[in-house]
């Protein structure tokens, strides 16, 4: 992503007796080889890996690079491969081609037959993300539109080796994902030169190499004006490896990764032929042409030593997304998340149908290929350009998946009974747990006498409590009322419904009622502090003063500094990613925190269902709206907050405070497809020296903040906080004082700082930005608690419905598939992509082995396990009931149910 000039380090080096010399660092040695002789390649050899790092963008606008992979890369290197039968040539990523065939449709026979031949290779995932920065469907989606996609489209061909060599990070699930889907191999850069064996918890892993940067073990290569040059520099990287290989006893076969960024493919004929004619007696290994994959399977041998890399390897240039670009990650969020939904939802209605011809197939592909489009090329030459053009494929993947979700939902009410007609709510759950949770739904009142209603559950008969709240817009038009009450016991995958029951001006078919709506604010509501069954709250001028949880017996804060919810801004001197090899800090200058305006709360919503209090707090750059709602029925307390009219000052961070009672707390988050437990699921030690002045040198346990998913947690003395949240950053260390040992949770609101790109541009996000968090807390850890932390970011999801008249059905309340297994979720349900069955994933998120039941309505005449992309099918046993499947400590497992 980053344009590397070369930059050359002058160590100084003085003597014992006074002099010095002056020494250029640029080939990279892995840990603790010394130059040395270069004997141990003798008969071995040196396969140049020919390629062109690229991002979709960064280097220029997306249109503008297109045009040059197409003219620079990959059409010269057809040319290469036409005119040289032993030339080679690896692009990284499955949209590369995606790209030029829409551009070139008349090349795809010469590039089908330089694949079948192992000359052109092609990256096995969609792109090179950020990958925590996607949650874990559609982290599996690259590979989806990556290694399944090319071999459709290249019949005869394999796809074994990603790439991802710009991004200096990791995702701990990632070797999981790569293996269940058959890629074996991984190339990558920005991590200490070397060949290791990367695992995830489950024990998976992937081979994979890494020169230390992708440019830097060949810059001096690529700028050698002879060949003469160019074989000094060969012979230095053949000495540099020497002896790592003959310790770790590898095969005499060295990758020489030739790469940079907006590389051209060079012909290195001359250069072979002169050398390789001497190379035998002058004791060196012979030169030749390599894709990535052939390289490592020369590497891949029983009796070679890899260093072995376990846990996640946190992204230090997470600022880059997340915080500078609020807009387009909640946007991310939002359609990754409804596109599960959707699948789901989809699945079920043509599973009900008996019929996958309507399946919207199509559409929901298309809309993961707009999901996962964004890689790790935000900002850049004309980075304004590329960074709307990947929020707006966020937003459009949104709008397909909600369209679809939306169509699929009101499919299935149309299969439901209901005992008589009137209007009714049916509420859909997206999660494979039964849960309690608010609802809020918008009921169309246009031209109705109708305008209150009663919320009955179907199938007990008995009143749910209900309040109105500020209304919302619902089927084109804003003449609604806004309804909001708690579901009980909503089935996993499935729904619940209730009947809205009509009242107007106090009567109730007819019978006089007392009104359920809220009561006016009273003396209680206006108080400083409010107590329901769960916790006691006091309010503070700027934040929460103090919350007590009642069951725990424990006060959750310590607000001596902070108050809870709180929020503050700080300076955030950035450039995104930048050439550093940490993550940026902030610093106290221009502190501002809203306490120091002592805002008081006003009570907004008093109903029987929950309370609300809101504070509005103009500040330096921007007004702050807060609230913060308690409900009668639900341990929970939700934050919403409200950044508006922001100025766009540069380099300011905006953040929230939940400053816990808690010192050197167990932290714990949700990551793609599993929870990193802060110091314990890291990889050991730092990613280490990459080249010139980039040393990884931070242990990667110490990095922060940090990616998150859905939630983030901390616990001690059996007492867990968890905070659902609806950014994707957040921090655990005290912002103000890096000193404290006080636990003071911290998601990242939002961030102005500026691309790293010379050219680039400032990530300065002027305007409105909207925030959502949830607190709960319990005994125990974050396993108490995770399934409801990811609540927040799949709400239950109400459809209004007319019934003209009495109509048989399914039941009231059903659950369409679920485990019996509380560690081990369904991340989603779809149908096969090659045939009409069911595709279910699922995964072990506690580190537990389980032999788990999974429920699936549908008629099951066979069940057999498959990999991640749907492939290499083997048979299981079909239990009585459901199916029965042993899911080992940290595992995804796929299914195929016909």
């Amino acid at each position: 992503m980053v344009f590397i000039k070369k930059i050359i380090l002058i160590l100084l080096l003085t003597c014992p007796c006074g002099a010095g010399f002056v020494y250029a660092q640029t080939n990279h040695r892995p840990h603790g080889s010394k130059n040395t002789s270069p004997s141990y390649f003798k008969n071995g050899t040196v396969s140049f890996v020919n390629s062109s790092h690229q991002d979709i963008a960064w280097m220029d606008s997306i249109g503008a690079c297109e045009v040059w992979r197409d003219e620079n890369m990959i059409t010269p290197a057809l040319a290469l491969l036409k005119s040289n039968p032993d030339y080679c040539f690896s692009v990284e990523d499955a949209l590369s081609l995606r790209e030029y065939l829409a551009r070139h449709p008349d090349r795809y026979d010469e590039i089908l037959k330089y694949t079948k031949e192992g000359r052109l290779e092609w990256g096995a995932t969609y792109n090179m993300p950020y990958e925590s920065m996607y949650d874990g469907e559609a982290l599996i989606r690259e590979t989806y539109l990556g290694r399944k996609w090319l071999k459709k489209t290249l019949p005869g061909c394999d796809f074994l080796t990603a790439w991802n060599e710009d991004v200096p990070a990791k995702a701990l699930q990632m070797s999981q994902i790569l293996s269940k889907a058959g890629i074996k191999y991984l190339f990558i850069s920005r991590h200490e030169a070397g060949i290791y064996r990367w695992y995830s918890p489950d024990s998976s892993n992937v081979l994979m190499f890494t020169p230390g940067h992708y440019d830097g073990s060949c810059y001096d290569f690529r700028t050698a004006k002879s060949d003469t040059a160019k074989e000094r520099v060969v012979v230095d990287n053949i000495k540099n490896w020497a002896v790592y290989f003959k310790d770790n006893k590898f095969r005499p076969a060295l990758p020489m990764l030739i790469d940079a960024d907006w590389n051209k493919p060079d012909d290195y004929r001359t250069l072979f032929q002169g050398w390789n004619q001497q190379a035998r007696s002058r004791g060196l290994p012979s030169l030749k042409y390599g894709i990535a994959a052939g390289v490592f399977k020369e590497l891949d041998a029983p009796h070679a030593v890899y260093e072995t890399l376990r846990g996640e390897r946190p992204n230090v240039w997470l600022y880059i997304h997340g915080p500078t670009h609020e807009r387009a990650l909640t946007a991310s969020r939002k359609a990754s998340r409804t596109l599960v939904a959707a699948e789901i939802f989809s699945a079920v209605d043509a599973t009900l149908k008996k019929d996958f011809s309507r399946y919207p197939q199509s559409e929901l592909t298309a809309a993961w290929e707009k999901a996962i489009y964004p890689d790790h090329g935000w900002g850049g030459k004309h980075g304004d350009m590329t960074d709307l053009t990947f929020r707006t494929k966020f937003e459009e993947a949104y709008a397909i998946s909600d369209k679809v979700l939306q169509g699929s939902l009101e499919n299935i009410v149309q299969q439901i009974g209901f005992d008589k007609k009137g209007r009714s709510l049916v509420i859909f759950n997206p999660l494979s747990k039964e849960r309690t949770d608010k609802v809020e739904v918008s009921v169309k009142v246009y031209g109705q006498d109708t305008l209150s209603y009663k919320v009955i559950d179907a199938a007990s008969g008995k009143e749910v409590p209900s309040q109105r709240i500020e209304s919302h817009p619902a089927g084109g038009t804003d003449e609604t009322i806004t309804l909001c009450f708690v579901a009980e016991k909503v089935p996993s995958l499935g729904y619940k419904t209730y009947t809205l029951q009509p009242y107007v001006a106090g009567f109730s078919n007819g019978v006089p009622v007392a009104p359920t709506q809220p009561s006016p604010i009273t003396a209680q509501a206006a108080a400083s502090m409010y107590e329901n069954k769960f916790y006691r709250i006091e309010f503070g001028p700027g934040g929460v003063k103090s919350i007590f949880d009642k069951e725990l017996r424990t006060e959750l804060l310590k607000t001596d500094k902070l108050l809870g919810g709180e929020i503050f801004q700080l300076q955030s001197v950035g450039n995104g990613a930048g050439e550093f090899s940490d993550v940026q800090p902030v610093t106290m200058e221009g502190f501002e925190k809203l306490s120091q305006y002592a805002p008081k709360w006003n009570c907004t919503e008093f109903g029987p269902v929950r309370k609300t209090w809101e504070l509005v707090q103009q500040t330096q750059f921007a007004t702050i709206r807060e609230t913060v709602t308690l409900y009668e029925s639900l341990k929970q307390i939700d934050f919403k907050a409200d950044i508006l009219g922001f100025s766009g000052e540069r380099y300011r961070e905006y953040r929230m405070a939940f400053p816990l009672n808690q010192t050197d707390s167990r932290v714990a988050y949700e990551v793609p497809m599993g929870v990193v437990e802060v110091g314990k699921d890291e990889i050991k030690g730092a990613a280490g020296f990459s080249y010139g002045t980039q040393d990884y040198s931070t242990v990667c346990s110490k990095v922060h903040p940090r990616e998150v998913q859905d939630w983030f947690n901390a616990s001690k003395d059996n007492t867990s906080v968890t905070i659902s949240s609806s950014v994707a950053v957040f921090d655990w260390i005290d912002a103000t004082d890096s000193n404290n040992r006080q636990t003071v949770l911290q998601p990242i609101l939002m961030a102005s700082r500026k691309s790293c790109h010379w050219e680039g541009n400032y990530y300065l996000q002027p305007g409105n930005h909207h925030f959502e968090f949830t607190l709960t807390s319990s005994p125990g850890d974050w396993k108490t608690t995770a399934n409801a932390g990811k609540q927040q970011n799949q709400p239950l999801r109400p459809v209004v419905v007319d019934v003209p008249q009495a109509r048989s059905g399914l039941p009231s309340s059903y659950s369409f598939a679920g485990t019996n297994a509380d560690n081990v979720l369904i991340t989603t349900i779809k149908k096969s992509e090659d045939e009409n069955s069911i595709v279910m994933r699922l995964v072990d998120m506690q580190g537990k082995r389980t032999e788990a039941r999974i429920d699936w309505f549908g008629i099951i005449n066979g069940v057999t396990r498959t990999n991640i992309i749907e492939e290499e099918d083997k048979p299981m046993t079909k239990a009585a009931a459901g199916v029965g499947l042993t899911v080992t400590p940290y595992s995804i497992e796929t299914i195929r149910i016909r």
